[in-house]
């Protein structure tokens, strides 16, 4: 039976702590149903249920929508083949894999600090076997780096990706650094595609700040509008897309 690539479950001990906080609150509210004069049963069951919900959308995320999603990314960018690119926060390579298939005398490059608790299983050599799976070993590279502080020259690549690492760099600095360090190592003439729920509009900003033609626009089918909705609108998906200048500003 042919091996299936495995590209981790998202965010794991958010997802246990929903559900343990979830199973705590249950269970209070069977045990005390009236704690302080609140109706602790209702209360542990909708906010149990809540919880659930929000756990199970996480592990469909992780298990299905983003293989979906992946591919309305890369369409996002027009590709020759011979692309040089450079994929920041690669994980276990859903990105760097599907980018790869898109090319034909290209390479691409996986870069991360491949934190523990940010995907299972989270390791370079989960990424390379995720490439031998899907046949694209010989176009892959794998290396740890911070996304601000990047080991490469300037003008590397033609295109760079990112899903979901803006919201991880920790301070406004940090991100900042991160669109810099894109920006250096892009080519003239090259493309950033990325993909976050916050900090995406001041992302657009800078970047057009540094001489770049940039955009973004809400994504998300149906199931991203449910999950907007129950998140009270807080979780909003949106894809960045930026063409850096043939010629830089002074």
């Amino acid at each position: 039976m042919r091996r299936k690539p495995d590209y981790g479950l998202d965010s794991p001990l958010i997802i246990a702590g929903m559900l343990i906080v979830g199973g705590l609150l249950l269970a209070v509210g069977m045990i005390w149903p009236h704690l302080i004069h609140l109706p602790m049963r209702w209360i542990g069951v909708v906010v149990f249920a809540y919880l659930v919900q929000g756990a199970l959308s996480m592990v469909y995320y992780s298990k299905v929508g983003k293989r979906r999603m992946r591919e309305s990314f890369l369409n996002s960018i027009g590709w020759r083949g011979d692309e040089s690119v450079l994929d920041i926060g690669c994980g276990r390579g859903l990105l760097l894999v599907a980018a790869a298939h898109r090319l034909t005398s290209g390479r691409a490059v996986g870069v991360d600090m491949f934190l523990p608790n940010a995907i299972t299983g989270n390791h370079p050599n989960a990424a390379l076997e995720n490439a031998a799976i899907e046949g694209v070993r010989d176009r892959v590279d794998v290396q740890e780096a911070d996304a601000r502080k990047l080991p490469f020259p300037d003008s590397s690549f033609d295109t760079v990706v990112s899903n979901f690492v803006l919201h991880e760099m920790p301070t406004e600095e940090d991100r900042q650094k991160m669109i810099a360090e894109i920006a250096r190592v892009l080519k003239p003439g090259g493309h950033v595609a990325l993909r976050d729920f916050i900090f995406t509009d001041v992302c657009v900003d800078q970047l057009r700040r540094i001489g770049f033609v940039a955009d973004r626009e809400r994504i998300g089918g149906f199931g991203f509008w449910v999950g907007a909705i129950l998140n009270f609108g807080f979780f909003r998906l949106y894809h960045v897309t930026g063409t850096k200048p043939e010629l830089m500003p002074a």
